[in-house]
């Protein structure tokens, strides 16, 4: 009886699944083998789902027209999807059976929080792209007792990475602008929830370019001479900021670069950090507290709460702006607002790890719509592997905005792993500290306020061998 009710659920699953389909048969063409499952959020949230199904449909067009057109936005075929009503388990299990039960062999599951029943989904299909989190030490069904599932490509950014760069951005970018914030350059952070893989080590990297920052416009002056060698390097790129933005002028003649400082005390314990959601609204709060302490920048991690920050900047009538994350927001949000964004790159990963699933180091012939594992290159096939950021330098970066032109992005970040900027090379280096791969203990803690105390000596300074260690790379 129990079965019965089970297929009858799952019929039902399908027919409202289908309806929704049908509802925008007239404008797409839905491919059943992929399907991507959102966090509970819709598909056009402009962040995450969008992206990972913007993804996932650009690798279905090229497989229907043979080659990735330039405008194959146009094209009508996409992947399917399914957005869960809740954010349970119990939700999500639905959008799981859903797809299964109409056909799908790929599930592109993004967010973390699917992390909690992904070995349930793995027993249904084929295989898995799980974005922003790992793969590995997963078992069937999420039970301890089964064995391990052998069928995910975990997906993750080093977003502490693309906070560094965002932050560097930041620095360079307030500096530029000193006279408008009347020399006092400040950020403020926040996050929606703490977890050290896909929040809190944005935040991180963010707050220590501010650092690495302050310790190279030290210049001769710094303890640390590679840092020290770049005090000119940087000075110019704000003088080239400042003649890009019609900011130029006398003061250039003994412009002076100044330090940027933090609003919030990084080893203070009942600091705010975060808005404890990332649900629209509720990012309210937060975002008055550090416009209250005079933030002249905020990096808000907590997915639609950037909006929440624009609206309590509008309602403060403060000239302060914001950092965005994960997708380029400033296409979201406006340049008026958004100088940059710290970047996972989640359409081109999925599309990615679509290419290589479904191709002959997989496996995969297209004849029969098969794979065989007579044929899997280990060496070259993703599944069962977790892919990095560190590993696909295309995976993270910076948005390009009239706050940060293209030319400074340049400076600041490469996507070509065999022409690394310095800035990149300090990247590498914090990577490597922040996860432990570096020979010394990882700073990154389950609480953030853990992670903190072992960066910091003072409100202003990272422990001194941080910064040796950055030394000694350059």
């Amino acid at each position: 009886m129990r079965k019965l009710f089970s297929i009858l659920t799952a019929s039902s699953l399908l027919v409202t699944s289908t309806f929704s389909v049908v509802a925008c048969a007239k404008k797409y063409d839905f491919n059943s083998n992929v399907w991507v499952i959102t966090d509970g959020g819709t598909i056009n949230d402009l962040s995450f789902n969008q992206s990972a199904w913007e993804g996932a449909s650009k690798f279905v067009v090229e497989q229907k027209t043979g080659e990735l057109p330039e405008n194959w936005k146009d094209v009508n075929s996409r992947a399917s999807y399914f957005e869960p009503s809740g954010h349970t388990p119990s939700d999500y299990k639905t959008g799981y059976v859903t797809a299964k039960i109409a056909g799908a062999k790929t599930l592109v599951l993004p967010g973390f929080v699917h992390g909690n029943t992904i070995g349930w989904a793995a027993d249904l299909v084929d295989n898995i792209i799980y974005i922003d989190g790992s793969g590995q030490g997963i078992h069937a069904q999420m039970k301890p007792d089964r064995p391990l599932v052998k069928n995910i490509v975990g997906i993750t950014y080093q977003a502490e990475t693309s906070g560094f760069l965002a932050g560097i951005g930041t620095a360079i970018y307030l500096n530029a602008h000193q006279e408008e914030y009347a020399g006092n350059l400040n950020i403020g952070v926040y996050g929606g929830m703490d977890n050290p893989v896909a929040t809190s080590n944005y935040l991180w990297g963010f707050l220590t370019a501010s650092d690495i920052f302050n310790e190279i416009i030290l210049g001769d002056n710094s303890q640390y001479p590679n840092l020290g060698k770049l005090s000119a390097m940087v000075k110019q790129a704000v003088l080239d900021l400042r003649t890009t933005q019609n900011l130029a002028g006398e003061n250039n003649k003994a412009f002076e670069l100044k330090r940027v400082n933090k609003v919030q005390k990084v080893l203070e314990k009942n600091e705010s950090w975060f808005s404890q959601s990332f649900q629209a609204g509720e990012g309210k709060a937060i975002s008055d507290e550090l416009l209250s302490r005079k933030a002249s920048i905020i990096f808000p991690v907590a997915g639609p709460q950037t909006q929440d920050t624009i609206d309590r900047i509008q309602y403060n009538k403060s000239n302060a702006k914001v950092v965005g994350v994960d997708t380029e927001q400033g296409k979201i949000y406006g340049e008026d607002y958004i100088i940059t964004s710290a970047l996972k790159e989640i359409v081109e990963s999925t599309y990615d790890a679509l290419n290589n699933i479904y191709s002959p180091v997989c496996g995969y012939d297209n004849n029969s719509g098969a794979w065989s594992n007579e044929q899997v290159d280990p060496t070259q096939c993703w599944i069962n592997t977790d892919q990095s950021s560190a590993d696909h330098p295309t995976w993270t970066g910076i948005e390009t905005t009239k706050s940060v032109p293209k030319n400074l992005v340049n400076l600041i970040h490469s996507s070509d792993i065999s022409s690394k900027t310095v800035f990149d090379e300090i990247a590498d280096v914090l990577q490597k500290l922040y996860n432990g791969t570096a020979g010394t203990d990882k700073i990154a803690s389950e609480l953030f306020n853990q992670t903190l105390t072992k960066t910091y000596d003072d409100q202003n300074q990272v422990k001194a061998w941080i910064l040796q260690k950055i030394n000694e790379a350059l």
